[in-house]
């Protein structure tokens, strides 16, 4: 009995030539976009470090302007405000004693509607960063955590874990990543 094999029809996804010519065809420029694909991916994954890094680098020099264009002061304002009101959802996760009372001291001094403006300064934010670093050295060898919490937020622990370290979320936001949160 003979066989007789019937050549399937061409449909898009399998074209008219066989798989051989067609792999030799589509090769380089599939593996071209490819490389260029995970480059990309990399750079971007790199450049929040990169941005802590520089956020490092103002610290350390003392450059209140840079300091200043790398942290989004009215967005950290307002989730530690959105962490006071009972009624509104925050991205802050659980507080340290430390921080609680704080915010109460704060509140008791200020009143509830100067708190936010008189205590979360760019001042205050230096301190916190650097009060969880070890003295006379960078933020980045006090880091515990630094990983993406999804495509636009990236969290870092500054400070032991053990220790209440000082948690700081950066978002991206335009072109560059800002830091928007920051609690211990």
């Amino acid at each position: 009995m003979k066989l007789i094999m019937r050549r399937a029809r061409p449909t898009p996804l399998m074209p008219r030539a066989n798989w051989p010519q067609a792999w030799r065809r589509w090769k380089r420029p599939l593996v071209r976009w490819s490389l260029a694909a995970l480059t990309l991916l990399l750079i971007f994954a790199a450049w929040p470090y990169a941005t802590l890094w520089q956020l490092d680098r103002t610290l350390i020099d003392g450059d209140r302007r840079a300091f200043s264009e790398l942290v989004d002061l009215e967005a950290v304002r307002e989730q530690i405000g959105h962490r006071l009101n009972r009624d509104r959802e925050s991205d802050i996760g659980p507080l340290s004693d430390s921080f609680i009372a704080w915010l109460e001291s704060g509140l008791r001094q200020s009143g509830p509607d100067l708190f936010l403006d008189e205590r979360v300064t760019l001042d205050w934010m230096r301190n916190q960063i650097n009060a969880r670093s070890p003295a006379n050295h960078d933020i980045l060898s006090a880091l515990s955590y630094a990983f993406f919490r999804g495509p636009r937020d990236f969290e870092v622990h500054i400070g032991a874990k053990d220790a209440d370290p000082v948690i700081i979320r950066m978002h991206l936001q335009g072109l560059g990543w800002r830091v928007v949160m920051l609690y211990y």
